[in-house]
C-alpha cells in the first residue's frame, strides 16, 4: 500500500519570494552543465544551487568539500530567516505552465507534493523504478544528504488515474489565489497551494493508497533516502537507539503527477558519445552489421532538416521499425539508421524469456546492439558521464558533436508511458536515462528536513 503523508516543508521567506522568486530556484542538479552551474550560483547570494550544487574551489581537498559549506550555508539561512521551516503539516499542489519544446504549445501540468513512505525495491513493491542508475550520483547525493539532513529536491512520480478523479480532486483543491507564485528564467510558471486541513489531505492520502508509484525522474535521490535510511538505522542500532515511530527517515520528499494529466509529457533522451575508439568509416562500417543505413546532407542550423529527421524517426516506428538517427563529428550529413530485422531477432533471441518486454525498446535495443556491441562501449563507460552524456533535443545533440569534444550523437525516439509501465510490470529496469520527462521539477520551491527522531503525521484511515 502507498503510503503519503504531510510534510512541514522549508521554503524561502515569503518576501523574498515574490521580489526575487525566479532567481532563487533552479533545475535539478543532474542536469545542469559547468556554466550554467556558475551562471545560475552568480545570479543571486540566495539561489538555491549554492546548496544543491554549490561551487568547487581550486583549494578544495576533496571534490565533495562543497557539501561541509552546504551544511553550513543551510544552517546559516535558517537561522537569519533566508529560510523557514512551516509550522503546519501540509500536501502542496502545484500547477506547472510550460512551453512544450517540441510542438510550441503552451501547457499546464498539475501535481502534489509530498512525503512518501519508503519502499525497498522489490517486483512486489507499490513504489516502481524503471531505470538504471549511476553509480557516482548516488555516493555524491548521499554524502549531501548526510550533510546537510535534508531532501533538498523531490523525486518526480507519476501514478494511473484512468477515470481521471484524482485530476479532478486536485482542481478542486487548487485556489486561485495560490501561496507561491514563481516564474523562472527559464519561463516556466508555478503556482503552489498548501493544503492544510487534515479532511482533505486524509482524502488525497486513502486516494493514492490503492495506487502504484512509477518514478519518472529522481531514481538516484530515491535509492539515496533508502541508503541514509540504512545509514542511520546501523548508527542508532551502534547507540542502542531507535528512531522515532513512524520516523521521518522512513519518508522521501516526491512530486506525483497523475497519467491522466495531459501536460505529463516525455521527451526524447538522445545519447551524445565521446569514448569511441573508432573512426568515421569504421563506424559506419560496424553499424552496416546491424543496420540499413542511408545518409543525408545536412546543415546544422536548417531547423527544417532536424524536424523532418525527428518526424520521420516518429512515423516509422509507428510502423513498427526500429529506427534511430546518427551525427558524427562535423555533422555535414546525418545518417538514417534502420535496424535489420534479422539483426533485431538474433539479439531478442537472445535474451531471457522474462526480459522480452525490455528487450524490445528502442532504447534497450540502441544501449546493447548499437552502443555496446557496433560501437564498443563497456558497461563500465557507460557508467561513466565523461564517457556517454543524454539530451532532449536534436538542437543539442548537434551542437555537441560539432562544438565539443563528442565524436558522435545518437537520436531515438521518446519511451512511452505505457511502455514504462509494461517494464517495470515485469520487475525489469531499462537502461539509463530511458526517459526524460518534461519540465523537471524544480529544486527551490519546498524541501524536506529529516530527522530520525520526528515522526510524521499520518492522516489516512480518515474517509
Amino acid at each position: 500500500m502507498v503510503k503519503i503523508a504531510p510534510l512541514r516543508g522549508v521554503v524561502y521567506n515569503q518576501k523574498e519570494m515574490e521580489t526575487d522568486g525566479g532567481l532563487l530556484t533552479a533545475p535539478p542538479y543532474d542536469i545542469i552543465s559547468g556554466p550554467q552551474r556558475q551562471e545560475y550560483l552568480l545570479s543571486h547570494p540566495h539561489n538555491f544551487l549554492h546548496l544543491d550544487l554549490g561551487e568547487i574551489r581550486a583549494d578544495d581537498p576533496d571534490p565533495l568539500t562543497w557539501h561541509d559549506r552546504s551544511a553550513e550555508l543551510l544552517g546559516s539561512w535558517l537561522s537569519s530567516g533566508v529560510l523557514a521551516r512551516r509550522n503546519k503539516p501540509s500536501v502542496i499542489l502545484m500547477d506547472t505552465e510550460f512551453i512544450h519544446p517540441v510542438t510550441s504549445r503552451r501547457m499546464n501540468r498539475h501535481g502534489l507534493i509530498c512525503l512518501v513512505r519508503l519502499e525497498d525495491v522489490a517486483r512486489e513493491s507499490k513504489i516502481r523504478l524503471h531505470e538504471k542508475t549511476f553509480s557516482y550520483h548516488k555516493v555524491e547525493r548521499l554524502d549531501l544528504m548526510e550533510k546537510t539532513k535534508a531532501q533538498l529536491s523531490p523525486v518526480f512520480g507519476f501514478f494511473p488515474d484512468p477515470d481521471g478523479s484524482l485530476l479532478r480532486s486536485m482542481f478542486d483543491l487548487i485556489r486561485t489565489d495560490p501561496d507561491i507564485h514563481v516564474t523562472e528564467r527559464n519561463g516556466l510558471s508555478h503556482q503552489l497551494c498548501f493544503v492544510q486541513s487534515n479532511d482533505s489531505i486524509g482524502a488525497l492520502v486513502d486516494s493514492l493508497s490503492k495506487t502504484t508509484i512509477y518514478i519518472a525522474d529522481g531514481h538516484h535521490r530515491y535509492e539515496t533516502a533508502l541508503n541514509y535510511r540504512q545509514n542511520v538505522l546501523e548508527q542508532l542500532a551502534k547507540n542502542n537507539q531507535s528512531p522515532a515511530p513512524n520516523s521521518a527517515i522512513d519518508y522521501v520528499l516526491m512530486y506525483l503527477s497523475p497519467m491522466s494529466d495531459p501536460g505529463l509529457c516525455v521527451l526524447p533522451t538522445h545519447r551524445v558519445l565521446s569514448c569511441v575508439n573508432l573512426t568515421d568509416e569504421e563506424i559506419i562500417k560496424s553499424l552496416e552489421q546491424y543496420c540499413e543505413i542511408k545518409s543525408f546532407a545536412f546543415n546544422g542550423g536548417d531547423s527544417r532538416a532536424k524536424s523532418d529527421l525527428s518526424q520521420k524517426l516518429l512515423d516509422d516506428n509507428k510502423k513498427g521499425l526500429t529506427v534511430y538517427g546518427l551525427f558524427l563529428r562535423g555533422y555535414n550529413r546525418y545518417y538514417f539508421l534502420k535496424v535489420k530485422e534479422k539483426a533485431k531477432e538474433e539479439f531478442l533471441k537472445h535474451g531471457k524469456p522474462d526480459e522480452v518486454v525490455l528487450n524490445n525498446l528502442d532504447v534497450s535495443i540502441l544501449t546493447n546492439l548499437i552502443i555496446k556491441k557496433a560501437l564498443g562501449l563497456t558497461e563500465m563507460q557507460m557508467d561513466n558521464p565523461d564517457c556517454i552524456s543524454y539530451v532532449y533535443s536534436i538542437e543539442q545533440a548537434t551542437e555537441a558533436v560539432n562544438q565539443r569534444d563528442h565524436r558522435a550523437a545518437l537520436i531515438i525516439n521518446p519511451t512511452s508511458l505505457d511502455e514504462i509501465l509494461r517494464v517495470t510490470e515485469t520487475g525489469k529496469v531499462m537502461p539509463r536515462k530511458a526517459t526524460y520527462f518534461y519540465p523537471k521539477v524544480s529544486s527551490g520551491l519546498i524541501f524536506n528536513l529529516i530527522d530520525p527522531m520526528e515522526s510524521i503525521v499520518d492522516l489516512g484511515g480518515r474517509n
